[in-house]
Protein backbone atom coordinates (compact mmCIF):
# COMPACT_ATOMS: atom_id res chain seq x y z
CA UNK A 1 0.00 0.00 0.00
CA UNK A 2 2.90 2.37 0.76
CA UNK A 3 4.32 1.71 -2.69
CA UNK A 4 1.02 2.72 -4.28
CA UNK A 5 0.96 5.98 -2.35
CA UNK A 6 4.57 6.82 -3.10
CA UNK A 7 4.48 6.13 -6.79
CA UNK A 8 0.80 6.25 -7.69
CA UNK A 9 1.33 7.83 -11.11
CA UNK A 10 3.98 5.31 -12.13
CA UNK A 11 1.98 2.32 -10.92
CA UNK A 12 -1.19 3.55 -12.61
CA UNK A 13 0.65 4.10 -15.87
CA UNK A 14 2.09 0.58 -15.75
CA UNK A 15 -1.32 -0.95 -15.06
CA UNK A 16 -3.00 1.03 -17.80
CA UNK A 17 -0.30 -0.04 -20.23
CA UNK A 18 -0.94 -3.66 -19.25
CA UNK A 19 -4.62 -3.26 -19.92
CA UNK A 20 -4.23 -1.38 -23.19
CA UNK A 21 -1.79 -4.03 -24.32
CA UNK A 22 -4.80 -6.31 -24.66
CA UNK A 23 -6.56 -3.70 -26.77
CA UNK A 24 -9.33 -3.39 -24.20
CA UNK A 25 -9.33 0.28 -23.27
CA UNK A 26 -7.48 3.54 -23.58
CA UNK A 27 -5.82 5.26 -20.62
CA UNK A 28 -8.27 8.14 -20.62
CA UNK A 29 -11.23 5.81 -20.94
CA UNK A 30 -10.22 3.73 -17.92
CA UNK A 31 -9.34 6.73 -15.75
CA UNK A 32 -12.70 8.32 -16.54
CA UNK A 33 -14.47 5.05 -15.86
CA UNK A 34 -12.93 4.71 -12.41
CA UNK A 35 -13.55 8.36 -11.55
CA UNK A 36 -17.30 8.09 -12.20
CA UNK A 37 -17.70 5.17 -9.78
CA UNK A 38 -15.55 6.78 -7.11
CA UNK A 39 -17.65 9.95 -7.32
CA UNK A 40 -20.78 7.89 -6.72
CA UNK A 41 -19.06 6.25 -3.74
CA UNK A 42 -18.09 9.60 -2.24
CA UNK A 43 -21.64 10.90 -2.72
CA UNK A 44 -22.93 7.81 -0.86
CA UNK A 45 -24.94 6.83 -3.92
CA UNK A 46 -24.78 3.16 -3.01
CA UNK A 47 -26.87 0.10 -3.73
CA UNK A 48 -26.83 -3.64 -3.12
CA UNK A 49 -26.67 -6.70 -5.35
CA UNK A 50 -27.81 -10.18 -4.41
CA UNK A 51 -27.01 -13.21 -6.53
CA UNK A 52 -28.97 -16.43 -6.31
CA UNK A 53 -27.82 -19.64 -7.93
CA UNK A 54 -29.96 -22.74 -8.29
CA UNK A 55 -30.56 -25.69 -10.57
CA UNK A 56 -33.97 -26.05 -12.16
CA UNK A 57 -36.06 -28.92 -10.72
CA UNK A 58 -36.21 -32.11 -12.74
CA UNK A 59 -39.87 -32.67 -11.80
CA UNK A 60 -42.74 -30.16 -11.77
CA UNK A 61 -43.43 -30.87 -8.10
CA UNK A 62 -39.79 -30.46 -7.02
CA UNK A 63 -38.14 -27.31 -5.72
CA UNK A 64 -35.09 -25.62 -7.29
CA UNK A 65 -31.84 -26.93 -5.81
CA UNK A 66 -29.56 -24.20 -4.37
CA UNK A 67 -26.10 -24.10 -5.91
CA UNK A 68 -23.35 -23.31 -3.39
CA UNK A 69 -19.74 -22.42 -4.28
CA UNK A 70 -20.59 -20.33 -7.33
CA UNK A 71 -17.96 -17.60 -7.69
CA UNK A 72 -19.42 -14.15 -8.33
CA UNK A 73 -17.36 -11.16 -9.46
CA UNK A 74 -18.81 -7.70 -10.04
CA UNK A 75 -16.80 -5.27 -12.17
CA UNK A 76 -17.45 -1.76 -13.49
CA UNK A 77 -19.09 -2.17 -16.86
CA UNK A 78 -16.70 -1.86 -19.79
CA UNK A 79 -17.91 -2.44 -23.34
CA UNK A 80 -14.34 -3.30 -24.30
CA UNK A 81 -14.03 -5.94 -21.58
CA UNK A 82 -17.42 -7.35 -22.57
CA UNK A 83 -16.27 -7.54 -26.18
CA UNK A 84 -13.14 -9.40 -25.09
CA UNK A 85 -15.29 -12.02 -23.39
CA UNK A 86 -17.49 -12.27 -26.49
CA UNK A 87 -14.41 -12.87 -28.62
CA UNK A 88 -13.44 -15.85 -26.47
CA UNK A 89 -16.92 -17.32 -26.73
CA UNK A 90 -17.09 -16.73 -30.48
CA UNK A 91 -13.91 -18.77 -30.97
CA UNK A 92 -15.08 -21.59 -28.75
CA UNK A 93 -16.12 -23.84 -31.64
CA UNK A 94 -13.64 -22.61 -34.22
CA UNK A 95 -10.98 -25.12 -33.25
CA UNK A 96 -10.02 -27.60 -30.57
CA UNK A 97 -7.49 -25.09 -29.28
CA UNK A 98 -10.23 -22.46 -28.95
CA UNK A 99 -12.26 -24.85 -26.82
CA UNK A 100 -9.54 -26.07 -24.44
CA UNK A 101 -8.05 -22.59 -23.99
CA UNK A 102 -11.34 -20.72 -23.45
CA UNK A 103 -11.30 -20.90 -19.64
CA UNK A 104 -7.71 -19.68 -19.44
CA UNK A 105 -8.47 -16.81 -21.80
CA UNK A 106 -11.52 -15.73 -19.81
CA UNK A 107 -9.44 -15.74 -16.64
CA UNK A 108 -6.63 -13.83 -18.30
CA UNK A 109 -8.98 -11.13 -19.58
CA UNK A 110 -10.63 -10.77 -16.16
CA UNK A 111 -7.35 -10.61 -14.25
CA UNK A 112 -5.90 -8.06 -16.68
CA UNK A 113 -8.97 -5.87 -16.22
CA UNK A 114 -8.84 -6.18 -12.42
CA UNK A 115 -5.15 -5.25 -12.37
CA UNK A 116 -5.79 -2.25 -14.57
CA UNK A 117 -8.58 -1.07 -12.29
CA UNK A 118 -6.25 -1.44 -9.31
CA UNK A 119 -3.51 0.52 -11.03
CA UNK A 120 -5.97 3.28 -11.93
CA UNK A 121 -7.03 3.66 -8.30
CA UNK A 122 -10.20 1.59 -8.58
CA UNK A 123 -9.12 -1.62 -6.87
CA UNK A 124 -12.01 -1.38 -4.42
CA UNK A 125 -14.41 -1.50 -7.36
CA UNK A 126 -13.63 -5.18 -7.88
CA UNK A 127 -16.21 -7.00 -5.77
CA UNK A 128 -16.34 -10.76 -5.31
CA UNK A 129 -18.27 -13.31 -3.28
CA UNK A 130 -19.13 -17.02 -3.29
CA UNK A 131 -22.65 -18.35 -2.92
CA UNK A 132 -23.40 -20.01 0.41
CA UNK A 133 -25.22 -23.26 1.16
CA UNK A 134 -28.51 -21.60 0.18
CA UNK A 135 -27.06 -20.54 -3.17
CA UNK A 136 -27.00 -16.85 -2.19
CA UNK A 137 -24.36 -14.14 -2.26
CA UNK A 138 -24.66 -10.50 -1.26
CA UNK A 139 -22.53 -7.54 -2.34
CA UNK A 140 -23.25 -4.30 -0.50
CA UNK A 141 -22.21 -0.63 -0.70
CA UNK A 142 -21.86 -0.74 -4.48
CA UNK A 143 -21.51 2.67 -6.17
CA UNK A 144 -24.45 3.45 -8.43
CA UNK A 145 -23.79 2.77 -12.08
CA UNK A 146 -23.55 0.04 -14.70
CA UNK A 147 -21.78 -3.15 -13.69
CA UNK A 148 -20.85 -6.45 -15.29
CA UNK A 149 -21.44 -9.60 -13.26
CA UNK A 150 -19.40 -12.66 -14.13
CA UNK A 151 -20.14 -15.88 -12.26
CA UNK A 152 -18.81 -19.38 -12.70
CA UNK A 153 -18.89 -22.84 -11.20
CA UNK A 154 -16.49 -25.68 -11.81
CA UNK A 155 -17.92 -29.15 -12.30
CA UNK A 156 -16.61 -32.61 -11.59
CA UNK A 157 -13.36 -34.07 -12.87
CA UNK A 158 -13.53 -36.30 -15.91
CA UNK A 159 -11.10 -38.23 -18.06
CA UNK A 160 -11.26 -38.92 -21.76
CA UNK A 161 -9.03 -40.90 -24.08
CA UNK A 162 -9.28 -40.47 -27.82
CA UNK A 163 -7.25 -40.83 -31.00
CA UNK A 164 -6.84 -38.14 -33.60
CA UNK A 165 -7.00 -38.86 -37.28
CA UNK A 166 -3.66 -38.82 -39.09
CA UNK A 167 -4.27 -35.44 -40.72
CA UNK A 168 -5.49 -33.90 -37.44
CA UNK A 169 -2.49 -35.22 -35.53
CA UNK A 170 -0.18 -33.44 -37.95
CA UNK A 171 -2.16 -30.22 -37.68
CA UNK A 172 -2.43 -30.31 -33.88
CA UNK A 173 0.76 -32.02 -32.65
CA UNK A 174 0.32 -30.78 -29.06
CA UNK A 175 -3.26 -31.87 -28.56
CA UNK A 176 -3.44 -34.35 -25.66
CA UNK A 177 -5.02 -37.75 -26.23
CA UNK A 178 -5.38 -38.76 -22.59
CA UNK A 179 -7.10 -35.81 -20.96
CA UNK A 180 -8.26 -34.98 -17.46
CA UNK A 181 -10.52 -31.96 -17.34
CA UNK A 182 -13.35 -30.24 -15.51
CA UNK A 183 -16.32 -28.39 -16.94
CA UNK A 184 -16.61 -24.69 -16.06
CA UNK A 185 -20.03 -23.08 -16.41
CA UNK A 186 -20.20 -19.29 -16.79
CA UNK A 187 -22.96 -16.75 -16.34
CA UNK A 188 -22.73 -13.11 -17.35
CA UNK A 189 -25.12 -10.21 -16.81
CA UNK A 190 -25.05 -6.45 -17.16
CA UNK A 191 -26.75 -4.85 -14.18
CA UNK A 192 -27.67 -1.31 -13.18
CA UNK A 193 -27.19 -0.43 -9.52
CA UNK A 194 -29.22 2.47 -8.16
CA UNK A 195 -28.92 4.46 -4.93
CA UNK A 196 -30.74 2.78 -2.06
CA UNK A 197 -31.97 -0.12 -4.17
CA UNK A 198 -31.23 -3.83 -4.30
CA UNK A 199 -30.84 -5.54 -7.64
CA UNK A 200 -31.18 -9.32 -7.79
CA UNK A 201 -29.51 -11.59 -10.32
CA UNK A 202 -30.50 -15.24 -10.63
CA UNK A 203 -28.29 -17.78 -12.36
CA UNK A 204 -29.65 -21.17 -13.31
CA UNK A 205 -28.95 -23.91 -15.81
CA UNK A 206 -31.38 -22.13 -18.16
CA UNK A 207 -29.43 -18.89 -18.52
CA UNK A 208 -25.86 -20.17 -18.83
CA UNK A 209 -23.68 -17.84 -20.88
CA UNK A 210 -20.85 -20.26 -21.75
CA UNK A 211 -19.59 -23.72 -20.90
CA UNK A 212 -16.02 -24.82 -21.53
CA UNK A 213 -13.50 -27.40 -20.35
CA UNK A 214 -10.53 -26.64 -18.15
CA UNK A 215 -7.75 -29.09 -18.96
CA UNK A 216 -5.95 -30.31 -15.87
CA UNK A 217 -3.69 -32.97 -17.35
CA UNK A 218 -2.98 -34.92 -20.49
CA UNK A 219 -0.52 -36.71 -22.67
CA UNK A 220 0.66 -34.58 -25.62
CA UNK A 221 0.58 -36.14 -29.05
CA UNK A 222 4.11 -36.30 -30.51
CA UNK A 223 4.56 -34.99 -34.07
CA UNK A 224 4.01 -37.75 -36.60
CA UNK A 225 6.09 -38.35 -39.68
CA UNK A 226 5.06 -40.41 -42.67
CA UNK A 227 7.34 -43.28 -43.79
CA UNK A 228 8.08 -41.47 -47.04
CA UNK A 229 9.28 -38.28 -45.35
CA UNK A 230 11.32 -40.35 -42.90
CA UNK A 231 13.16 -42.25 -45.65
CA UNK A 232 13.89 -39.01 -47.50
CA UNK A 233 15.39 -37.51 -44.36
CA UNK A 234 17.70 -40.51 -43.83
CA UNK A 235 19.09 -40.02 -47.33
Amino acid sequence: MKVLRAGRAAVAAAGLLLFTGSGLAGEGDLAGLVEAYLKARDARALGTLTARAHAEPTRPSAQPAPQPSVSVVLLPYSAAFEAELDTVKAGLRDSLDGYVQAVARIEEARVDYERALLAAGGGELVRSEITDAQGSARLGDIPAGEWLLLAWQEGGHMSKRFRLREQDAKRYPKVPTNVTYSIVTYWRARVAVRRGETVEVTVTDRNVWMTAARQEGGTPVPPRRSPASGSQKRR
